[in-house]
């Protein structure tokens, strides 16, 4: 019992020694191994800073003949790295050397670093051992890719998102997006620093060159504590649609009198924006100023307004639109046409006197347009009960100025129950002849007979009594006239 207690005692102190080869004549040991960085993530580049020291206590150099980083147990050999002829190590020396390894997957990773020397002093062969655990876990920062609704043919937009959960901040930021199938117009953004729970925005432009799926792939390089540059990828899909191209152009001439503009639409039913859209009026009888719009959204339409100048009452226009569609320069064209505001004749201030059958008719005949109205005449309509009579059957208005009157009389006759009596107005505008009718409703004035009526009947038997009574006095007076005459003759031939 108590030889075995001893022995394990000597296990146990030699197991808290470094890994070191003790002889006659070398003390060798690996005193340390750096890894870095400590915590890699898969596929990333691990260095293995090994030193080798040769102890002041040994009596002749070490001859390294390779360094190797294996991994430990497990079935077969596998070795990462191996450095060979690296030369001897004097006594009290030591040599430090870089081994490099980079593990495809997460998880735990039991190494050893192997030192095969030779002793310079006996030629024995030497062997030193160190163990290294290695955690390889997938930390990287969060990447997300997001792109808008693409069309075959035109930019669309993105953009990428890294957000930092590690427990450092990134710095040396740079985030590039390339495309399978697309023209990238914006692909590279760079920031000096990511603090750590920060995140940055990378935008990007991208044009489809086709229809159908696309990947996009975002790649991250950074740097974290300990100058370790690192890289994460993510990949995305985008369906791009096929370019529907449906722009047109819709006029209205609005305004009034001479001061008339054409009300021009922009209607988009296109699948993407148009940008960009010139407006132009064109005519040889007008004068229009150009309008632009910088753009108009997919299925929307926008409106503007060009006023014209008018050199003639009537314009033949030509409307187009010029605009961006992509990467495109497309055009709508409309005609249209632009007319000043008529003159137009309008009865007014009408007033109706009843004479017996027979009504006058007076009034205004006015021009409600902007341009004179010409040779206007104005008619009784001849009708199965209404008839044109004297001393006006109809009237001769002449020429109306723009917004101004001339005042006229018509006369007719009715038979049997009429309720009204249609008026015929003729003129002439821009050499174009008019042609209105009016109906004067005879019950809105009452249908009353004037107190100047001589036809009346009432009136004839009532009027004939004081004529009567008149020319009795008259004969009176002739007689007395006569009779005194008379006397005074007798008078005088008496003397």
């Amino acid at each position: 019992m108590r030889r075995l207690s001893a022995v394990l005692v000597c296990l146990l102190v030699l197991g808290s020694l470094p890994p070191s080869v003790a002889g006659a004549s070398v003390n060798v040991t690996i005193s340390d191994v750096e890894v870095t960085p400590s915590s890699p993530a898969p596929g990333e580049t691990v260095t293995f800073d090994t030193t080798v020291r040769n102890l002041e206590s040994s009596d002749s150099p070490l001859e390294i003949n390779d360094i190797a980083i294996r991994r430990s147990g497990g079935r077969g050999i596998t070795e990462y790295e191996r450095v060979s002829d690296l030369g001897s190590i004097s006594p009290g020396s030591s040599l430090e050397v870089p081994l490099t390894a980079s593990f495809g997957s997460a998880g735990t990773r039991d190494l050893r670093v192997i030192v095969y020397g030779r002793d310079r002093g006996s030629g024995e062969s030497v062997t030193i051992r160190y163990p290294v655990l290695l955690q390889v876990e997938e930390n990287h920062p969060q990447v997300d890719i997001t792109a808008n609704d693409s069309v075959a043919g035109v930019e669309s937009s993105g953009r990428v998102t890294v957000a930092n959960g590690l427990d450092t901040q990134l710095s040396n930021v740079e985030v590039v997006v390339r495309g399978q199938g697309v023209e990238m117009t914006k692909r590279r953004t760079v920031q000096a620093t990511v603090p750590q729970n920060g995140s940055m925005t990378a935008p990007f432009r991208f044009r489809p060159r086709s229809a159908g799926d696309h990947d996009l792939t975002a790649t991250v390089r950074y740097t974290i504590e300990g100058n370790t540059r690192r890289n994460v990828s993510r990949t995305t899909t985008i369906e791009t649609d096929p370019l529907r191209e449906n722009v047109s152009i819709d006029t209205e001439a609005v305004g009034s009198g001479t001061e008339r503009a054409l009300q021009v639409t922009v209607s988009n039913g296109a699948n993407v924006p148009i940008s960009d859209v010139a407006i132009t009026a064109r005519s040889e009888n007008a004068t229009f100023p150009r309008a632009l719009i910088e753009n108009v959204s997919a299925s929307s339409s926008k409106r503007v307004r060009l006023n014209a100048t008018m050199n003639e009452p009537r314009a033949d226009v030509r409307v187009a639109a010029t605009y961006d569609l992509g990467s495109e320069t497309r055009r709508a064209v409309t005609e249209t046409e632009l007319r000043s505001v008529p003159g137009a004749i309008e009865l007014t201030g009408l007033d109706i006197v009843r004479q017996g059958s027979r009504y006058q008719i007076s009034g205004s005949a006015s021009n409600v347009g902007s341009t004179a109205a010409d040779s206007v005449l104005v008619s009784v309509v001849d009708t199965e009960t209404v008839t044109p009579a004297t001393p006006n059957r109809d009237y001769f208005v002449g020429t109306v100025p723009a917004s101004d009157f001339v005042s006229f009389d018509v006369y007719a006759r009715t038979e049997g129950n009429t309720t009204s009596i249609p008026l015929e107005v003729t003129y002439l505008v821009d050499e174009d002849r008019k042609t209105q009718r009016f109906s004067v409703d005879l019950n809105q004035f009452g249908g009353a007979a004037s107190p100047e009526t001589p036809e009346s009947s009432s009136g004839g038997q009532s009027g004939l009594l004081p004529i009567l009574a008149v020319a009795g006095l008259a004969a009176l007076l002739v007689v007395g006239v006569l009779v005194r005459r008379y006397r005074r003759g007798d008078d005088e031939l008496d003397v």
